[in-house]
């Protein structure tokens, strides 16, 4: 009787804290409005980036445009979601578009790498705002 007694109350004591602890960052509800405003960067992103992709020449941006795809798909899926994940892929998006907007600023001379850095500079705003 006495061990039963000795596990039932670390368990109880665990359930106090748990009730007790205040929410985390991750916890709190999206703010409908940035929420919005960084699904539609994202996807504005990952379609000038496939349009980077398919229409460019530019072997130097090919990577990091395809990781910004990528990206910015899980980065839309965890807001859709309201995963409580989503300010840390929102964090790690705005890394992916910083790199890919750099990547494709050394393109100056093609349009469609123009178009995508100004795309990815626009996500990387938002995502860092979603992220904080």
């Amino acid at each position: 009787m006495f061990r039963v007694l000795t596990l039932c109350v670390p368990m109880a004591a665990l359930g106090l804290a748990l009730i007790a602890s205040p929410a985390s960052a991750a916890d709190k509800a999206m703010d409908p409005a940035k929420k919005a405003a960084c699904i539609e960067a994202c996807n504005s992103c990952l379609q000038a980036c496939r349009e980077c992709v398919t229409g460019c020449d530019c072997a130097m941006c090919e990577t990091d445009c395809l990781t910004c795809i990528e990206t910015c798909k899980a980065c839309v899926a965890l807001m859709q979601y309201e995963s409580s994940l989503s300010p840390q892929m929102c964090g790690l998006c705005a890394d992916a578009c910083e790199a890919c907007a750099k990547a494709c600023l050394e393109c100056a001379d093609m349009p469609c790498c123009q178009k995508c850095a100004k795309a990815c500079q626009r996500c990387v705003e938002t995502c860092r705002a979603m992220a904080s």
